[in-house]
């Protein structure tokens, strides 16, 4: 999947006026994940994704990565935006559950196997 393809989804999805927000969105939930341990599985989903955005995700991680639940990731993001909660919460949802989509199925596996549970609504999108 494409970076416009991606931006195009989630500004469909969560409703937003500009492409730019969209835009914004994704990078948002990949400079969030990057701060998180996601163990191997992180070369892996970046390699499946759009250069740019792959970098994103691993190109000015810590080196030393965190460990936060879904509610906390959308809290982050929130704060990345500066949107309010349940806006942020639609916005994370949007572009997580596209993401997901930009890569293989076994990679969604596996990706959602080093996260909590409460990642897993976040990963589909039911239209």
């Amino acid at each position: 999947m494409q970076p416009t393809e991606i931006t195009e989804r989630v500004q469909q999805r969560a409703g937003l006026d500009s492409f730019e927000e969209a835009n914004d969105t994704v990078l948002a939930v990949l400079e969030v994940l990057a701060y998180r341990d996601l163990g191997e599985e992180r070369e892996a989903f970046a390699a499946q994704l759009p250069k740019e955005y792959a970098e994103v995700l691993t190109g000015n991680a810590p080196e030393v990565k965190e460990r936060f639940d879904a509610s906390d990731m959308v809290r982050r993001v929130g704060k990345r935006l500066d949107t309010a909660l349940d806006e942020s919460q639609t916005r994370t949802h949007a572009a997580f559950s596209v993401l997901m989509e930009a890569v293989s199925d076994g990679e969604v596996d596996h990706l959602l196997n080093v996260l909590p549970d409460d990642y897993k609504p976040y990963a589909t999108w039911d239209a």
